[in-house]
């Protein structure tokens, strides 16, 4: 069954319909234009803070080696990754160590720092 007067309507599933059912009345004191999500007449203008960069992580991950041994243990970098603004800490640190643990002694040192930060960046932290 077909409603009468619904094959006027837009059926798209990003048009604001509030606009959609005034469009047919000239009278109406509402802009009877398609109100598309997105575009103009949106408050999506907020913009989003900035990325944490390579130089940012770094000062994060050193300032969190507590025994100052030049190693990330993984309560180190779960802490670090909690301090990030991470949802899954733990989750993070597990990842980290397989992604930049080369030697696999379970340590972040001087010369994984590269590839951890690299993760981290992969992640999209941004800056608090």
């Amino acid at each position: 069954m077909v409603w009468p007067g619904l094959a006027s309507y837009t059926t798209s599933k990003n048009v604001d319909y509030r606009l959609v059912r005034n469009q047919n009345n000239p009278k109406s004191t509402n802009d009877s234009r398609l109100h598309i999500f997105g575009h103009k007449g949106t408050s999506n203008t907020k913009l989003s803070p900035p990325f944490f960069t390579e130089a940012q992580l770094t000062s994060v991950f050193r300032r969190f080696d507590g025994n100052r041994d030049g190693r990330l243990s993984r309560q180190e970098l779960r802490s670090a990754f909690n301090s990030l603004g991470s949802r899954f800490p733990t989750y993070r640190a597990f990842a980290a160590l397989h992604q930049a643990d080369q030697n696999g002694d379970g340590y972040i040192s001087e010369d994984e720092m590269d590839d951890l930060i690299h993760y981290a960046l992969s992640c999209g932290y941004h800056v608090q």
